[in-house]
């Protein structure tokens, strides 16, 4: 039946010679199953394993062996079932169709393909028409029309009952046509091919049926002859015969007959009732005795409620042999098979709709009924197949049943007549509906399931060989014909097995059952994909009834299939051209399908994205190719271009297939673009690389060449998306990194951007600054350099728009300390990047497109630097992007030294301005527009933290002193305390405080050598006058405080602690008038330089400083008398900090150490800290410096041990706190003070 192209027909006399023949394609070799169990050699996952396929599509050759099946007259098609297109109706019955309605005037249609005829049946015409299997009609086909005979029964006019008609056949030639009306009336036409033309040759029988009772079936028993039931199920049997070229026909009824005796009964006793809707004819079939040497048939009544079988003997003897009640087995079985749904006692509404005879004497028997309790008007029926046997004549017993769950749930009621067909008796199960075909198998062990629903078409009949006078062996295929009242003649195959065996059970586990859903919906919407877009295709792939499946697994895995060729449902035979453009337009119809069944929100965001981007994937393939095979046709007449161009795309292919760990093979570009176009972003990596080997003499254009090749595939591939964003809906941010936006992507076209701009003739820039509009000369150049400065623009352009989706991609990526540094690294690289692409642009007679391209990717760095010029301009820009240019233009003015234009800044600009400052490290000058829009108090700030950085000396003292008056300025003007003003204003006067005494100890030494001419020498000098006899020693520290003084005497500035050595280890007590204990103390507490984990160690070198300073420390005090002693002691360095500790307010005790606490214990750690603090690097210099300076400082703990041994110093340290607090009464008796009190601020 599903045969390959036909041509057209041509009309002639006799309607079989009308039809062109082809061969019947033989059974596929091949199962083509998604079971992974079973999965041969040429499967999807052994292609994934090699990655090298080993085919170019599905297999579509016929199903018998023969010419390959026309790809437009498949209309549907999974690994089980094909629905294919054999042709339109005859014109006459086409027109009846399309005035007909199919409630008020109904027609039916028959296919025997015993006989070679098709019929289309109507209240008073039958169609009929010459059909082939093998055949395909591509023009209507030629029909003859026979008249029906009338039907006479008054009660019935305005039923839609139709007469029962079949094509007889006989031991003769020829083939008659059986003809009932509803009413009884039978015709009958002996010969077929003289009935055509001469419609009034028949003869004619008259059944007396019983009021409101109507022949409704027509059943053929093989050599048993013919069959006619009605209504009420009485069954007649249709006697032929024929003697001297004369056809007799009589209609003689059965005894025992289901209906009519109980018809007869009431006949008998006046009452014209006939029997009850349950006694009521649903179905009858027939098939040979198994094991029966005389050949005899049984004939299967069915009506509502019961089960008849009839033996029948070549003598026309027949009787009945049983009569069981099977609609009550039936529903016993389903009650036990649903206890969980119907409990006892329940009624599910068992309804028997339709019987067919099997293979091995079964019967199968479709019923449908409620699978719940509890029913409302919307309750969907069940329906399922029950497998029947029979007993010896003893009964029947329900071997098997089978529940089926793909239903159409209007056709499966009995008001829609759903028909049962079973052809050559298996394995294939086909149900008949008006909308749809459910098919199924009879295997008990087959969980195989399918249906072809129909979109606006209607099925009005149906047809199938006959196999029960020629049994054949178990065939592993099925085919049904169909024939619709729109799109004509339609065949469904159905191949289930090799060898026929039932298919693997499936596990009922809840992971399998979705894993199985899955595989329908992705075998549905393969076939949705492929075929639903063919014109005038009637077949509805609604992926609703597979609702438990995953779509998201299932559209990528269609997605995955075509975007490498691995889909089942591809075409062979095609090249790389044809193969990318169906492969692109398939692809497509995915989302398609899925938004005209209304399935869209099912889709997950990365799912769409993934959709999206396969598509793109394909349409950047398919302008790779075109683009490829343009040039080779452009440069055929250059030998060596040619070869050039080829061998770079084939180096690329086949770099990319070792990449992905394909095997390469003596094309690898078709390869490539055959089955690995998920991996286009490598073959485009791989362009620049293999371009960048050729010769210089023809690089120029091969690079132009990539380039097209580059820019057109990723533009075809951005088109797409942009255009079908709403489509995919990709409003939302994925996951995933989008495949144009990958590092590799971004380094092939950078690179190939740098390769094109080293061939480009630069243009230099005249101003430096800013170019204008595209200059004239452009024009003057070769057409190969203007086509590669407009392909560097697209090039610059394409870069930065993968730079963009590399970011959105990161930015999307769930917070955590790797992807904040991804992030902020890919910041860095895309604004560097911008600057770099579209900085060279103006110097290449592109400034106005790279003003486009930096307003696209807003690159205001280089947008200000091509329009700083033209003020209107730069107020637009302002206008439109406000703050971010705002940053650009004022960063602008800073790189290129322009103060005076970023300090003049319009009012309409000051909020920005004054923005930018606030989020900018702009204390060198920001103050000065926080003084003009009067923010004294901000701008005090501002200074304070600008003097803290600036190392000149004099002005870190004058910034500290605007700072203080600054604050001064802000209070005087609100008034108002505000919270930390009391803090501020001590900073402020800490940080002015220390610069003023690094200015006065500046001041000092250069007093102290003011007599020599370099800064070294003055240093030198003046620490030779000061320099205490412990210093003499200490080689790294001198070095530390030689290098210190020397840049006091530049006027830079010192850090405190530098500072604080200088202070301790010179011998002047005071500087300029100040006391140098009293100096040291203060910067220890208040300096902000100093860290607080080296604070206390830094005390300890004062106080420690302190205790060793005097030169004549060794004396005794046993040795002087008191006013000798108390004078030298009041001299002394102890002394002079003592009384600073004395008379200072607030914790005294914080500031003061006793001898025995001086001494150095600054761990080794703060010791590196401090010397890598002052900008050494070099390790073996910083350790040898370290362990020197430990000598140093235990050379000054050695010293402190001695003196407090020999020196008295303990002691000495006892009579200094007594002296200070006695010249403390003494001085507070001289101003008359009553209170005058001895206060010991020793440390308890």
């Amino acid at each position: 039946m599903f045969a390959a192209k036909a041509t057209k027909a041509d009309s002639s006399a006799n309607p079989k010679e009308r039809i062109l023949e082809r061969p019947t394609p033989k059974n596929s070799t091949q199962t083509l199953s998604r079971d992974k169990s079973s999965l041969s050699t040429t499967s999807y996952e052994s292609q994934e394993f090699s990655r090298t396929p080993n085919h170019d599509g599905s297999d579509y050759s016929g199903f018998d062996g023969g010419d390959d099946i026309d790809d437009e007259s498949i209309y549907s098609k999974n690994d089980r079932t094909l629905v294919a297109y054999f042709g339109p109706l005859p014109r006459e019955a086409e027109e009846a169709l399309n005035n007909s309605d199919p409630y008020t005037n109904t027609m039916v249609s028959k296919v025997d393909f015993d006989t070679g005829f098709a019929m289309v049946v109507s209240h008073t015409k039958c169609y009929i028409w010459a059909v082939q299997k093998e055949t395909t009609y591509r023009s209507p086909p030629m029909c003859y029309t026979l008249p029906m005979p009338p039907n006479n029964n008054p009660t019935l006019e305005t039923a839609p009952l139709l007469p029962v008609v079949t094509i007889t056949k006989s031991d003769e030639p020829h083939y008659g046509i059986l003809a009932c009306s509803p009413d009884g009336t039978c015709w009958y036409w002996n010969n077929i091919d003289i009935c055509f033309s001469n419609v009034d040759q028949h003869v004619d029988a008259k059944i007396n049926i019983q009021p409101k009772d109507y022949v409704s079936k027509v059943e053929c028993a093989g050599p048993m002859g013919y069959f006619v039931a009605t209504k009420f199920a009485n069954v007649y049997q249709v006697s032929i015969k024929k003697q001297y070229g004369a056809s007799t026909l009589t209609l003689t009824q059965l005894n025992g007959r289901p209906g009519g005796a109980i018809a007869s009964i009431f006949s008998m006793i006046g009452v014209t009732q006939g029997p009850t809707e349950s006694q009521h004819l649903a179905a009858m079939t027939s098939g040979p005795r198994l094991q029966d040497q005389h050949g005899r048939w049984d004939l299967f009544v069915m009506t509502r409620k019961a089960l008849f079988q009839w033996h029948l003997y070549r003598s026309g003897e027949c009787t009945l042999e049983v009569e069981v009640p099977l609609r009550d087995e039936i529903k016993d079985r389903i009650l036990d098979d649903h206890t969980a749904v119907l409990p006892m006692g329940s009624d599910p509404s068992v309804r028997v709709l339709d019987i067919q005879y099997i293979r091995n004497g079964k019967l199968l028997v479709f019923a449908t009924f409620f699978n719940t309790a509890h029913r409302t008007a919307d309750t969907p029926l069940a329906c399922a197949l029950f497998t029947i046997s029979c007993r010896n004549g003893s009964g029947f017993d329900i071997e098997h049943v089978k529940y089926l769950q793909r239903t159409i749930e209007e056709d499966i009621r009995p008001e829609a007549s759903p028909k049962l067909v079973v052809p050559l008796g298996g394995p294939g199960v086909f149900i008949v509906m008006p909308r749809a075909v459910i098919i199924s198998s009879t295997l008990p062990d087959s969980t195989f399931e399918d249906l072809v629903p129909l979109k606006i078409d209607r099925i009005i009949g149906s047809g199938h060989e006959d196999w029960k006078q020629h049994v054949q062996d178990l065939a592993t295929s099925s085919e049904l014909t169909i024939i619709c009242k729109s799109s004509g003649r339609l065949g469904i195959h159905l191949q289930l097995d090799d060898k026929g065996h039932p298919l693997p059970l499936i596990s009922t586990s809840p992971e399998n059952e979705k894993e199985e859903m899955t595989a329908q919906l992705q075998a549905k919407l393969e076939q949705a994909v492929f075929f639903s877009g063919k014109n005038h295709n009637p077949i509805s792939f609604d992926l609703a009834h597979y609702d438990g499946g995953d779509l998201n697994q299932a559209s990528l895995n269609v997605s995955r299939e075509i975007l490498n060729s691995h889909a089942q449902l591809l075409g062979t035979g095609r090249d790389v051209t044809t193969g990318l453009s169906v492969r692109y337009q398939r692809i497509k119809n995915i989302i398609d399908c899925i938004q005209d069944a209304d399935m869209a929100s099912r889709l997950l965001v990365d799912t769409r994205f993934q959709l999206c981007w396969s598509t793109e994937k394909l349409a950047a393939a398919n302008e790779i190719w075109n683009q490829y095979q343009q040039r080779r046709r452009d440069v055929r007449d250059d030998k060596t271009l040619k070869e050039n161009l080829d061998r770079i795309l084939q180096d690329a292919a086949a770099k990319s297939l070792h990449r992905i760990g394909a095997h390469s093979t003596e094309d690898p570009l078709a390869n490539f673009m055959k089955y690995h176009i998920n991996e286009l972003g490598a073959l485009l990596s791989s362009l620049q690389t293999s371009v960048a080997k050729t010769q210089e003499s023809h690089r120029a254009i091969l690079v132009r060449d990539i380039n097209k090749i580059l820019i057109a595939s990723l533009r075809s591939a951005w088109n797409f998306r942009r255009l079908n964003t709403g489509k995919y809906a990709l409003q939302d941010r994925s996951t995933l990194e989008p495949w144009t936006g990958t590092e590799n992507i971004i380094k092939a076209l950078t690179a190939q951007y740098t390769a094109t701009l080293n061939l480009c003739v630069v243009a230099p820039d005249q101003n430096g600054t800013s170019m204008d509009v595209d200059k004239d000369s452009s024009e003057s150049l070769a057409p190969l350099e203007r086509e590669l400065r407009d392909q560097l623009c697209d090039l610059a352009d394409f870069t930065l728009q993968a730079h963009s989706e590399h970011l959105h991609y990161l930015e999307g990526l769930p917070t955590s300390t790797e992807s904040n540094i991804r992030i902020a690294s890919a910041v860095t690289a895309y604004d560097d990047t911008k600057t770099a692409l579209l900085g060279p642009l103006g110097t290449l007679d592109k400034t106005q497109r790279a003003i486009q391209l930096a307003q696209k990717y807003k690159d205001f760095t280089t947008l200000v630097r091509l329009t700083s010029d033209d003020e209107e301009v730069i107020n637009g820009y302002i206008a439109k992007y406000q703050q971010e240019f705002a940053n650009a233009l004022f960063q602008w003015y800073i790189d290129t030294d322009q103060m005076v234009k970023l300090l003049e800044q319009s009012e309409q600009n000051s909020d920005l301005f004054t923005d930018f400052i606030d989020n900018h490290d702009c204390s060198e000058f920001g103050w000065l527009h926080d003084i003009k829009i009067k923010r004294f108090g901000e701008a005090s700030r501002r200074l304070q933290e600008a003097a803290v950085k600036e190392n000149y000396l004099d002005r870190r003292m004058t910034m500290a002193s605007l700072s203080k008056l600054l604050f001064l300025a802000e209070g005087t003007r609100d008034g108002v305390v505000h919270e930390g003003t009391a803090s501020y204003a001590a900073r402020c006067n800490d940080e002015l405080n220390t610069a003023t005494v690094q200015v006065d100890v500046a001041n000092f030494f250069e007093t102290q050598g003011e007599a020599m001419a370099t800064v070294s020498d003055k240093a030198e000098a003046a620490l030779k006058a000061l320099e205490s006899p412990i210093l003499a020693k200490q080689k790294v520290l001198r070095k530390g405080i030689l290098e210190a003084i020397e840049k006091l005497l530049e006027r830079n500035v010192l850090s405190s602690e530098d500072l604080l050595d200088v202070l301790m280890l010179q011998q002047s007590t005071e500087i300029n008038g100040t006391d140098v204990c009293g100096l040291a103390l203060d910067i220890c507490f208040q300096a902000t330089d100093i860290p607080e984990n080296r604070r206390p160690y830094v005390l300890q070198d004062i106080w420690r400083r302190i205790f060793i300073a005097d030169k004549d420390a060794y004396w005794r005090l046993e040795d002087m008398s008191d006013s000798e002693a108390r004078e030298r002691l009041m001299a002394s360095w102890m002394c002079r900090a003592y009384a600073v500790i004395f008379h200072a307010d607030g914790h005294k005790d914080e500031m003061m150490l006793r001898p025995q606490e001086a001494k150095c214990t600054m761990p080794d750690n703060l010791f590196r800290e401090r010397s890598l603090a002052r900008g050494e690097t070099d390790e073996a210099e910083l350790k040898r410096r370290f362990e020197s300076l430990i000598q140093d400082y235990e050379r000054e703990n050695d010293e402190l041990d001695q003196r407090i041994r020999e020196g008295q110093l303990l002691e000495k340290w006892q009579r200094v706190k007594i002296i200070v607090k006695e010249e403390r009464v003494a001085a507070m008796m001289t101003v008359g003070s009553q209170d005058a009190m001895m206060e010991d601020v020793e440390m308890a």
